[in-house]
């Protein structure tokens, strides 16, 4: 009798130029399974079938959705139940259910495994968030269409109700696409429906918000050195974290987990970032980088360490020594400031202004000096010139005026030299 191995590899579309390998299992009734191993590289992902095939409790969590699995020692399955009844397509609340759990979603798994600890193959925050949107939108809508009858018009007429009737960003509904399409996918691999009818629908168009930033004139207000008192309520921690924000253009995570390490008199090294819910990560991108500073910047970002009731603490933005400060709290403090310098909360929405528009201030004012953007990429982390040009704020009048006319004026007096 001819020997056929336990699973096989095969790669499906590339993504970025590099193929998604997957594998599929054969058991002894004869039927197959096939999930995502979520490496990039053929060899790594034949080290995680086999891994996975030589551990009983990662293998039992990473088909528990599908799989009731034995395996004995010389790793051959020995007894297999298929949950979806007599081979039956599962409804989607059966299918999403076990979706997005950090633990036990075979999708989140692979992921976790073709990752490292420099750069996580999917973060944390990512799965809560996609585990909300199925949870509230997808489920409800689709939980009790079988994973076969969810069509193309029926997908679309979702992403009409999420407009419509709750009010979703087009941003947002293009956040839920992506999900949706990642499950349906793996819907596919798993051989339950034939095509992704998700993939087949487009993208919402997302309008560029137009901001319009805080002025130099009010940021010096803000930054008055002698209303730290008035303003923000006499806490440097406050003043410090929106200071430097502003002066480096850096995300709100990465400024919470600063350490007095991170820091020099000339240059801020980014190398983490934190958050109330998940704690230390990487920055957004999983890339590290270094901002240089003025020694005046390195002096309030000093004092602000200095001013911990714990000379152990070694994080800048803290109040109790042990760890870093609320970041809402801290955003509330900027606002309240805002408040004092005659920008009302009104005045404040209407413009589009929240702690990250730092960051957007920061982008613009690199443009407007005539930094070359990779200069400004490498400043701010930004990962494409795409996602970089949406954190500008120029204005044709105001920025581009002096330049383009001088232009107009030279060629102009060449072309119309001979007019009378």
């Amino acid at each position: 009798m001819r020997f056929r191995r336990q699973y096989t590899l095969y790669s499906d579309k590339a993504v970025k130029g590099k193929p998604i390998w997957y594998f599929r299992v054969y058991l002894p009734d004869g039927t197959r399974r096939a999930k995502s191993t979520g490496c990039t590289s053929k060899e790594k992902a034949r080290i995680y079938v086999e891994g996975l095939l030589n551990n009983e409790s990662l293998l039992r969590k990473v088909f528990e959705t599908d799989l009731i699995i034995k395996v004995d020692s010389s790793n051959t399955l020995l007894q297999t139940n298929i949950v979806e009844s007599n081979g039956d397509v599962p409804t989607f609340t059966e299918y999403a259910s076990p979706w997005w759990k950090w633990d036990t979603c075979p999708y989140v798994l692979a992921r976790r495994a073709a990752g490292t600890e420099k750069h996580p193959g999917i973060k944390q925050s990512y799965v809560k968030s996609s585990e909300m949107w199925t949870r509230t939108y997808l489920i409800p809508y689709f939980g009790k269409c079988k994973l076969n009858e969810i069509s193309v018009d029926m997908v679309n007429s979702f992403w009409q109700v999420l407009k419509e009737k709750h009010n979703l960003a087009p941003k947002t509904i293009n956040n839920i696409r992506s999900v949706f399409i990642i499950m349906m996918k793996e819907a596919v691999n798993r051989e339950l429906i034939e095509s992704n009818p998700v993939e087949k629908t487009f993208a919402r168009t997302v309008d560029k918000k137009k901001q319009k930033l805080l002025t130099d004139e009010e940021c010096a207000k803000l930054f008055d050195i002698e209303r730290i008192r008035d303003l923000w309520k006499d806490k440097i921690v406050y003043y410090a974290y929106s200071f430097v924000a502003g002066l480096t253009g850096m995300r709100a995570g990465e400024l919470l987990a600063l350490t007095i390490n991170d820091i020099t008199s000339s240059k801020i090294y980014v190398r983490k970032s934190y958050s109330g819910a998940f704690g230390m990560s990487t920055t957004k991108t999983s890339e590290e980088r270094i901002i240089p500073i003025t020694p005046e910047i390195y002096r309030v970002l000093y004092v602000a360490w200095q001013s911990h009731p714990n000379d152990e603490c070694d994080f800048i933005f803290s109040f109790d020594g042990k760890k870093p400060m609320n970041e809402g709290r801290a955003r509330a403090a900027f606002y309240a400031a805002l408040e004092k310098i005659g920008i009302s909360e009104k005045e404040r929405k209407a413009r589009g202004i929240t702690f990250h528009s730092w960051r957007h201030k920061f982008t613009t004012d690199c443009i407007r000096s005539n930094m070359h953007p990779e200069k400004i990429k490498a400043l701010t982390g930004h990962h494409s010139m795409e996602m970089l040009s949406r954190y500008t704020d120029l204005d044709a009048e105001r920025d581009i005026a002096s330049q383009i006319n001088e232009i107009q004026s030279t060629k102009g007096k060449e072309f119309t030299n001979g007019l009378k």
